[in-house]
């Protein structure tokens, strides 16, 4: 049983595109991310995990953050449903510590930092790769917490269409359809997807300003096409695009209801792979990605736009021992003038160096980077790892690495405001950028699919960013992130029990306060069964309780945001080699929980302008079902 699971596990993620391109689907004992050049899994260093596309499926209608939240370390908040703001944070790290790419480009905004998650369609991705840890080594600002790498539907050989339809409660419909073809020289992929629902109140309440249905609909496309002119040199193009409609509430309205944004993710890239010479393979990547929010108030549309144009060439030269890896980043920000910024442009710079030995037993990597910003000037990054396979199924490793996040255009240049006569700045053009030490140490084994591991970590950050009580932006805090994730997977028979569990201590280094929207444990269990045509399951997601945001002008503090645990049920019924009908039940037992608050729920306060305001808790979905049906010959 155990055989014939992985060779379908393998089967899914093969590739006929070059496996150097760190934009192309690999086998899936191959991981790109952490070196930024394939490496086989078994010698990576770092904590690292991989979702499958079959994985992919069985979310259903789950949002990316949903899949997310299930994988060691990652804690996630959303704001009240599908389309509402999500953020996440890796190992206790904040939401805009993790550089996220999607065919190797940048997508996080530049003005905030953060990345749309909500605005990004499980239905376009085929492969996610996480890196756990400090990464600005390889990545550059940003990656204090770690990667997340997203891989798009790519071609395949031969000619594979695919179409499927869904059906789900608050009226939630999805479809999507495609083609996947190609031959040994060429490949290409053509997606297309769409999703509705009328969701519900994002807030929790009886409030009938708030107590409506708050919705959202997202149409995306993407595609790729892949030539190779001969076994060394090929080209490739990626791209996608995924317009989002979303509904949302605001608790400072007293009457408009109908708060609205509009979301526009893209990302284009065209990549050259060379092999210049028996042992000099070079990657070059152009591309640029964009994101645009649209706010609407009740009155006008407020656009916010940022772009990245970015540049990267990577060369990997084989050694009489190991590998080399030089490469040069460029990344040219810009935002919309009409946002008022002081500053609406920066470039960035960043020179890469690094080396990897494999052989034997041992696995050493090392990293160094110089980035080169004209907003705040030079900053240098390293790593150290090394990994020892004690037989075939243990390994030990351990890594330290340094990393930093840039502040952004909102933390630099974000335009103050008057008010009765006083001016009341909101940004700080002296910050520094936030700098951490990262230090962790794991014991992993695996022998076939079964597999274990444990990782402890501490990741240490100075000159830490945050507000003070005028709200704005200052570098006077530390903070600490430390804990252990344990994680595992092991088949009985027909039966497949996998989870994981994160203890963690995520503080302000200087108060001794706990971060606000992180718990100190939270994980998640699973057990499948496979039997004939059926595979079945139960999920089930669980977190401590946590603090979250409060300003004691407003709210009596601490606001503290209780616990959960909620279970799903999972079924793929194989109906022939061409279709499969996969079944969703999610929250079975109708847990009332929120990952997140807005202001104190039950309490109020009167604001300067005389008005009373709540607070509230935003909602998360109750029981739901979500059926499928995939024909894919």
């Amino acid at each position: 049983m155990k055989k014939i699971i992985l060779s379908s596990l393998l089967m899914t993620q093969l590739s006929t595109a070059n496996v150097f391109a760190d934009t192309t689907l690999k086998t899936s004992d191959v991981f790109v991310t952490a070196t930024r050049t394939p490496i086989a899994k078994k010698n990576v260093i770092a904590d690292t995990t991989t979702i499958n596309e079959e994985e992919i499926e069985r979310a259903g209608s789950s949002s990316l953050t949903d899949l997310l939240q299930r994988q060691p370390g990652i804690e996630i908040y959303n704001s009240g449903g599908q389309g509402k703001v999500s953020n996440l944070h890796i190992r206790g790290s904040e939401s805009d510590h993790v550089v996220v790419l999607i065919d190797g480009l940048r997508v996080n905004q530049a003005t905030s930092g953060l990345t749309a998650f909500e605005n990004i369609p499980l239905s376009q991705i085929e492969k996610i790769e996480i890196v756990r840890g400090a990464s600005s080594s390889l990545y550059g600002a940003g990656a204090i917490g770690g990667v997340i790498q997203i891989f798009t539907k790519k071609g395949v050989s031969g000619f594979k269409p695919y179409a499927a339809i869904g059906y789900g409660r608050y009226d939630t419909k999805t479809a999507q359809a495609g083609i996947r073809a190609g031959n040994d020289s060429t490949n290409y992929a053509i997606n297309i997807s769409s999703l509705s629902t009328d969701g519900f109140s994002a807030y929790k309440t009886n409030n009938s300003i708030f107590n409506d249905k708050d919705g959202y609909d997202n149409l995306s496309l993407s595609g790729s096409i892949n030539h190779k002119f001969n076994q060394d040199n090929s080209i490739s193009l990626n791209f996608i695009k995924s317009n989002g409609n979303n509904k949302y509430d605001n608790r400072l309205a007293t009457s408009f209801i109908d708060y609205r944004n509009k979301m526009d993710t893209q990302a284009t890239g065209i990549n050259f792979n060379n092999k210049v010479t028996n042992n000099w393979q070079s990657d070059l990547k152009i591309g640029q990605s964009i994101y645009e929010y649209n706010n609407y108030n009740g009155t006008s549309w407020t656009p916010n736009i940022s772009k990245q144009n970015q540049l990267y060439w990577l060369n990997n030269i084989t050694l009489p021992a190991g590998s080399l890896l030089l490469g040069y980043d460029f990344n040219h920000e810009t935002i919309n003038k009409s946002l008022g910024y002081d500053k609406s442009e920066r470039n960035n710079s960043g020179y890469i160096a690094g080396y990897l030995f494999n052989r034997d037993n041992h696995n050493v990597q090392l990293n160094y980077r110089v980035d080169d910003n004209s907003a705040y000037g030079k900053f240098n990054t390293g790593n150290i790892g090394y990994g020892y396979n004690l037989n075939n199924q243990w390994n030990i490793s351990s890594l330290y690495g340094t990393a930093f996040r840039a502040p952004t255009f909102m933390d630099l240049y974000y335009p103050g405001s008057f008010w009765r006569g006083t001016f009341y700045p909101a940004s700080n053009p002296n910050l520094k950028p936030e700098e951490s030490k990262n230090i962790e140490a794991s014991l992993r084994y695996q022998k076939d699919v079964d597999k274990f591991s444990v990782t402890v970590f501490q990741n240490k950050i100075d000159n830490f960013i945050q507000l003070d009580s005028r709200s704005i932006p200052q570098n006077t805090e530390k903070a600490k992130f430390e804990g252990i994730t344990f994680s595992g997977s092991t088949f009985i028979d027909h039966f497949q029990v996998y989870g994981n569990v994160t203890f963690q201590s995520a503080k302000n280094d200087v108060t001794n306060q706990n971060l606000t929207r992180r718990s100190q444990q939270y994980g998640n269990l699973g057990l499948n069964y496979y039997s004939g045509q059926w595979n079945m399951g139960t999920e089930i997601n669980a977190s401590g309780s946590k603090n979250d945001f409060c300003d004691p002008g407003e709210f009596s503090c601490p606001i503290k945001i209780p616990g959960y645990a909620f279970v799903n049920l999972v079924a793929d019924y194989k109906i022939n080699n061409d279709m499969k009908l996969n079944l969703r039940l999610n929250n079975v037992l109708n847990k009332d929980y929120s990952l997140a608050y807005d202001g104190k729920p039950g309490s109020s306060y009167v604001g300067w302008n005389g008005n009373t305001y709540s607070g509230y808790a935003y909602q998360a979905p109750g029981t739901s079902f979500f059926v499928n049906l995939r024909y894919e010959p």
